[in-house]
């Protein structure tokens, strides 16, 4: 019946296929390669097979096989030297270059020091603390007294004094006992030696470094810090480092300056963290 007819219905048209977004041949060779290197199959400081048997083992392109070693060398886990002594050379993660590239961001965020210094008097206390905590608390506070011992020795010299006073907080940070704490607690302090031993040459040359009376003030508190350590009493340790901090970062965040890793010359200035393993 007409009254029954219905509507011819047109189909729906069919959606657009999607691109399916895979791996390039070199990130592919790139991704292989980086689990071997970070699962420590390719060891630290060793060479890459030569580039033959490497096409031998990865049936790809020699230009795509460059692009990987081009991926990696630009995340920092091979390096490649050119010349008659050319090879690749695997290079595992440091926290070195973890406190380069935050230091990059800070800078390019133009942080000011008060800003880097607030985050530092918030975390460095906590390695304090959990230093103390710790089984082997009694050595930790001894070898500390021993870095404070050899910066009272330069207290004429303001920027030898500064090198072993950022020797003391580096120490402490790395004797937390917490690999993780150390790292990132590491990446902050060293950016902030690095800022402060910049900070402590342009103040030496200037006669505006700070007087003999502060520098003993700061070796009397690295004592008291590594006394409580040594006594196994976390929260005194946790409290002192804290004022301790307060006390003294203002000379460097005092300036308006900001976060630099760069130097005038727009090379990159070393940013010392290395963790230390306290049995």
């Amino acid at each position: 019946m007409a009254g029954n007819e219905r509507e011819p219905t047109t189909a729906r048209a069919m959606p657009q296929p999607q691109r399916l977004n895979t791996p390039s041949v070199a990130e592919a060779v790139a991704s292989q390669l980086r689990s071997r290197i970070l699962d420590g199959d390719l060891v630290d400081g060793s060479e890459l097979p030569p580039e033959a048997t490497l096409l031998a083992q990865f049936p790809v392109s020699r230009p795509s096989l460059r692009e990987a070693f081009r991926i990696l060398e630009t995340e920092g886990l091979i390096t490649v030297r050119r010349g008659k002594r050319g090879g690749i050379l695997i290079t595992h993660p440091q926290p070195a270059g973890a406190a380069y590239h935050v230091g990059l961001l800070l800078h390019s965020r133009h942080t000011s020091l008060a800003d880097l210094a607030d985050a530092r008097n918030l975390v460095e206390p906590l390695t304090a603390e959990q230093a103390a905590r710790r089984r082997n608390h009694r050595r930790i506070g001894r070898e500390l007294s021993a870095l404070t011992r050899e910066a009272e020795e330069q207290l004429e010299d303001g920027l030898k004094f500064t090198e072993l006073s950022t020797q003391f907080h580096h120490h402490l940070v790395m004797s937390a006992g917490n690999e993780t704490l150390q790292i990132l607690v590491g990446v902050i302090e060293g950016l902030w030696n690095t800022q402060e031993l910049t900070w402590a040459a342009s103040a030496v040359v200037e006669g505006q470094y700070p007087a003999i009376a502060l520098r003993r003030e700061v070796v009397r508190a690295h004592l008291r810090i590594s006394d409580a350590i040594e006594q196994g009493d976390a929260d005194e340790a946790l409290r002192l480092t804290r004022a301790h901090l307060k006390a003294t970062s203002r000379f460097v965040a005092s300036s308006g300056g900001e976060v630099r890793v760069l130097d005038e010359h727009g090379g990159r200035r070393q940013v010392p963290v290395r963790v230390i393993t306290h049995g």
